[in-house]
């Protein structure tokens, strides 16, 4: 069987870098991109003179401002930021048109079809990032692997402005002395747990077993799994694919009590898998936003090699996520919200969960009978919480935003 060759391939401190080239003069110097010191927003982009104080994408601005006050604020053009996008991807896509977009200034791009005319890979990939640095004026930094997860990280080693190939029977050398905190499903709390047994590296990890691993992190133990050891079937997402959905709650009053807020987060997992079931979509990515009453807003997210399609699994998720927020003394909040995201279309074989039909036909029986006598007729998981947010609507009232399908 043929290798994979994905690659990835990241523009560096794009917003920033943008800057720097319409206005030279701020060249070496920390550029913070995102808004200005005293107002409430968050650094969109920080250029790598800014990131040596400390200085990072989602930072509040007056953060910023206090660990770099000689640092450079810009509010930022979104409609230049896009110009530089669209020819950035135009640039790429000459390639290949297996080319998935992660962000304006992200994409990943699969050569493996086109492999009768490009002799060799390695070149290609160096064409692209000189013809793109060219071009866009830009510095890239660009990963290969025989995944996407290798790839990024591949990128990340590369990073800034330089180029990462994991060559083929070379991805155990590449991964095992990584640091644990590389992997994107391994966080904080996860780092702490890990480094209280004495595993500091990816290598280090692989002497847990599986059944370890979930004991410790449940879910997200089985990914934990796959991904220290490079293994990632994910396809890349095509254009006909939503790239997210979301649905999210605005209360009309702050609410404190947890087992109340746990209640519409089972409500909006509910509301998700609809649009799923109905667009065979299943999701790598599961992220959970708050809204606390002073308007901060804040996320946490989950990347899953198994995607997911099931309310109950996307609950059980989503709660421990949403559970993390708990740890602060900010309780009161004004906005619980669910996305799913970086979605496929169809169920992806997996060589490592046995695949049974029956969540999704009681899916979409659900579905028929809520189509026919409304929402409220079936109450598929957590009866009872349900009942209380209907309660909870019928007294007080609430606003319920649908974002639904996102491209």
């Amino acid at each position: 069987m043929n290798r994979r060759c994905i690659v990835h391939i990241d523009i560096d401190a794009f917003f920033s870098a943008v800057e720097v080239l319409l206005n030279p003069s701020l060249k070496g110097k920390p550029v913070i991109v995102g808004g200005l010191p005293h107002e409430r927003g968050v650094a969109s982009t920080a250029s790598y003179e800014a990131r040596k104080y400390g200085v990072h994408s989602g930072m509040p601005l007056r953060k910023a401002y206090q660990l770099c006050p000689h640092g450079i604020f810009i509010r930022g053009n979104f409609q230049i930021y896009s110009a530089f996008s669209d020819k950035f991807f135009r640039l790429i896509s000459h390639y290949t048109p297996d080319v998935e977009k992660a962000s304006l200034d992200e994409a990943y791009l699969d050569l493996t079809r086109c492999r009768p005319l490009y002799p060799s890979f390695s070149s290609t990939v160096r064409e692209i990032k000189q013809r793109v640095e060219k071009e866009l004026g830009l510095t890239v930094s660009v990963g290969v692997g025989p995944n996407k997860i290798l790839a990024k990280l591949a990128t990340n080693r590369a990073k800034p402005g330089g180029l990462a190939e994991i060559e083929p029977n070379r991805e155990e050398e590449f991964l095992k002395d990584l640091g644990i905190e590389s992997l994107p499903g391994i966080g904080p709390k996860a780092q702490v747990i890990l480094r209280m047994l004495n595993i500091q590296k990816i290598g280090d990890l692989w002497g847990l077993p599986r059944v370890s691993l979930r004991s410790l992190f449940g879910l997200n133990g089985d990914e934990m799994y796959l991904q220290s050891r490079g293994i990632d079937t994910r396809p890349l997402m095509t254009a006909s694919i939503p790239k997210s959905v979301s649905r999210e709650t605005t209360f009309l009053e702050d609410i404190w009590d947890r087992r109340l807020l746990l209640a519409h987060l089972a409500y909006l997992c509910d509301r998700l898998t609809l649009p799923l079931r109905r667009g065979r979509l299943f999701a790598h990515i599961i992220e959970v936003k708050v809204r606390y009453s002073d308007f901060k807003t804040e996320a946490r997210r989950r990347l899953l090699i198994s995607p997911v399609q099931e309310m109950g699994r996307i609950y059980k998720i989503a709660q421990e996520l949403f559970l993390q927020f708990f740890s602060s003394s900010r309780l009161s909040l004004r906005l619980v919200g669910v996305k799913a995201s970086d979605l496929v279309r169809g169920r992806p074989l997996s060589l490592f969960e046995p695949y049974s039909e029956r969540p999704e036909r009681l899916g979409h029986a659900v579905d028929e009978v809520r189509e026919k006598y409304g929402f409220g007729s079936v109450l598929t998981v957590r009866e009872k919480m349900l009942e209380e947010i209907y309660s909870f609507e019928r007294k007080r009232g609430f606003v319920l935003k649908t974002a639904s399908l996102t491209k």
